[in-house]
């Protein structure tokens, strides 16, 4: 039977917490408890259990600023993805493409074959998370701080309600964070430099020396998560061409599947050093399918 007053006294005790969170943030901004307590309001409007925060850079990698994760899936899952996983993160692509000041879940914008991708089955599957959205707060250097909330509960889904509770909480959330931040700068912030500056370019690079151009943007694109049908929309090409142009990379690098792929973009990106100017994969011991 529906109960309209249960429902009202469940909806303002979660009012009030969201306000006595609020009010703990606010006492907080610039001190050391501050992201934890920016962690609680974001977890108790939205009903996630998790929380990892990070600043973005465009040409840094980011930043960890504050995490609540278990101790077995922070050691395993948050330095893999600060050095380098992070590139082909939906969330960060995202980023790059000027997102503002947003809440918006991973299946709003994951590619359409992320949860098959190489990245997703050996860095995401990882964190344990069935569910995630970031809060995005937009600072004026290009820079973001993003609030990733996760949960590990079973089937769990951010329902309508939560979003818009999440939502209306946004406007305060960036004010919080741009006080408590005046400037967002990679080189004042701990934890800084992880693997260098190179990363982008190394990414931008690989396999440049062996594929056409057009054929190491579908690599870039494979490597994020992308369908034969998702990369068509994104190039302005039909399907099959682009499972031509995928036949064709096969051959030229030696392998057979999405996973050696992505096994010889890791292996790659692991050999070339920080200084390095060339296609990452000539820094291999062993040529790719013998066109190196």
């Amino acid at each position: 039977m529906f109960d309209a007053a249960n429902m009202q006294n469940t909806s303002r005790t979660g009012t009030s917490e969201s306000l006595d969170g609020l009010a703990r943030a606010i006492e907080l901004v610039g001190q050391e408890g501050f992201l934890a307590a920016l962690a609680v309001l974001c977890q108790s409007a939205s009903g996630y259990d998790s929380t990892f925060t990070a600043a973005f850079f465009p040409d840094h990698p980011p930043v960890e600023l504050f995490d609540n994760l278990p101790d077995e899936h922070s050691a395993s899952t948050i330095k893999p993805y600060l050095d380098f996983a992070y590139f082909l993160d939906p969330f960060y692509n995202l980023f790059l493409q000027g997102v503002g000041d947003r809440v918006i879940t991973l299946g709003e914008c994951a590619p359409d074959d992320f949860r098959a991708s190489e990245y997703y089955q050996t860095f995401y599957a990882g964190t344990g998370l069935f569910d995630e959205t970031s809060v995005f707060i937009s600072f004026g250097n290009s820079a973001a701080v993003v609030i990733s909330l996760g949960s590990r509960e079973e089937g769990f889904q951010l329902a309508a309600d939560q979003r818009a509770a999440l939502t209306a909480l946004l406007p305060c959330i960036a004010a919080l964070c741009r006080r408590h931040w005046p400037a967002l700068d990679p080189n004042s912030l701990a934890g800084s430099g992880r693997m260098g500056l190179h990363l982008k370019k190394t990414f931008d690079r690989f396999a440049s020396s062996v594929l056409s151009g057009r054929e190491a943007e579908i690599v870039q694109l494979i490597l994020k998560g992308h369908s034969s049908k998702s990369i068509a929309r994104e190039l302005g090409n039909s399907p099959e061409t682009v499972k031509v142009h995928r036949k064709r990379i096969h051959n030229k690098l030696g392998i057979t599947s999405q996973g050696e792929l992505f096994s010889l973009f890791l292996e790659a990106l692991t050999r070339a050093p920080s200084n390095a100017t060339d296609d990452p994969l000539t820094y291999l011991d062993r040529p790719a399918g013998g066109q190196l």
